[in-house]
């Protein structure tokens, strides 16, 4: 693992060179992960010419324990007020500096414009984001490890789910399941006030419920402080119930959703679901590295208006998003976002998960989700729970 903190090290060092940015100081928590292997309350320095400085405020000792980064290059300081003595200190110049502004708080912002006031900032906020896009086998291991938990989870709602229970019963003990499989509980989310939980079950008209959350199905929640999954609905026969939930190993995740019914669904409902099966199984021929993400937003939407569900496909009218499928790795919301305006193309070992959904005003949404590796030819599939409805 050590030798793959370096190389990550080494490619944004790259970048920085190329660019020519003196150094970048990471201090997001889970690109400090990334790029050491731990989270301490920290900066971690990476100069354009490879070399490092991880000053470290709180959480010294742990981060000397679980850090690959070398200890002669882990210092304690007080505060952002030191940096640039200890910066000076390496000879790790400072002129032009790299920052994460996409999460960096304004107030952080000007701190450190205070304490570097000769200094230029400017963003890499996309550099580290790019490279985190594309995984190692490493990564890609953890993330099945995420999908086969995730499976289980599927199975387990098979067993539980039932009319007349509660939608949020049903969501604590999925939760409480995955917890004891090794699920860390807490995923992580990069966009200002995105939120996620482990999982969302919810069922009926609620699902299609318009949500202030960039999410084509949300739930309801159980208050208007958390408005999106279970709520304490009771589930009821003949309606289309939602299980859309992550796996997390170690931190990597997996995303998956599947349908089930406690009875028989309307055939609007197994006509919509058949809908959404067919784009995942066409998307699954489509991608494979060189494919631009939007041209697969613009056909998922064209599929969605010739079979007459425009107005329906990834949300209701007017609450519908711009995206069929997003990123995922140590965050929900990573590269490559399958979306509109996203003008890249596709590469080997990018991860992601693809979403048709379609939901009707006041009658309830259908879809499936699976999360995929991109491969030299094509695109394989990490979660792997079966594609029918599942009749209870």
């Amino acid at each position: 693992m050590k030798k793959e903190i370096y190389q990550r090290i080494n490619g944004l060092s790259e970048r920085l060179n190329k660019k020519d940015i003196d150094v970048a100081l990471i201090m997001q928590n889970i690109d400090l992960f990334y790029y050491s292997g731990t989270i301490p309350s920290a900066v971690l320095a990476i100069s354009k010419d490879n070399k490092l400085l991880y000053a470290i405020k709180r959480g010294y000792l742990r981060a000397k324990d679980e850090s690959f980064i070398d200890a002669d290059d882990m210092v304690q300081f007080k505060g952002l007020s030191a940096l640039p003595a200890l910066l000076a200190e390496r000879d790790i110049k400072f002129k032009k500096i790299g920052i994460e502004m996409d999460v960096m708080p304004v107030e952080m912002f000007n701190r450190l414009r205070k304490y570097f006031k000769n200094s230029e900032f400017v963003d890499i906020s996309f550099d580290v984001r790019w490279q985190r896009s594309i995984k190692s086998e490493y990564e890609i291991e953890l993330m099945k490890q995420a999908a086969r938990m995730l499976d289980c989870t599927m199975e387990d709602a098979k067993e539980l789910l039932q009319s007349g229970k509660k939608e949020i019963e049903i969501s604590a003990e999925l939760e409480y399941r995955a917890r004891k499989r090794g699920h860390q509980g807490k995923c992580g989310m990069r966009a200002f006030n995105g939120e996620v939980f482990m999982g969302h079950v919810h069922s009926g008209a609620q699902s299609a419920s318009p949500s202030g959350f960039l999410k084509p199905t949300a739930g309801i929640g159980l208050s208007a402080s958390y408005p999106e999954g279970a709520s304490d609905k009771k589930i009821k026969k003949n309606e289309p119930i939602i299980v859309d939930f992550l796996g997390n190993y170690k931190g990597y995740m997996s995303d998956e959703t599947r349908i089930f019914a406690d009875g028989k669904l309307k055939e609007e409902c197994e006509s919509a679901y058949n809908f959404c099966r067919s784009v995942l199984e066409w998307m699954e021929e489509y991608a494979k590295p060189g494919v631009i993400a939007e041209d697969i937003y613009n056909k998922s939407l064209e599929m969605a208006a010739k079979e007459g569900y425009k107005d329906n496909f990834m949300g209701i009218k007017t609450n519908q998003t711009p995206f069929v499928g997003h990123g995922i790795g140590l965050e929900l919301d990573e590269f490559p976002f399958i979306a509109r305006g996203q003008n890249y193309a596709l590469c080997e070992n990018m991860t992601f998960a693809f979403e048709p959904k379609v939901a009707f005003k006041d009658r309830g949404a259908v879809g499936i989700e699976n999360t995929y590796v991109v491969r030299k030819n094509g695109v394989e599939p990490l979660t792997r729970f079966h594609r029918e409805i599942v009749y209870l």
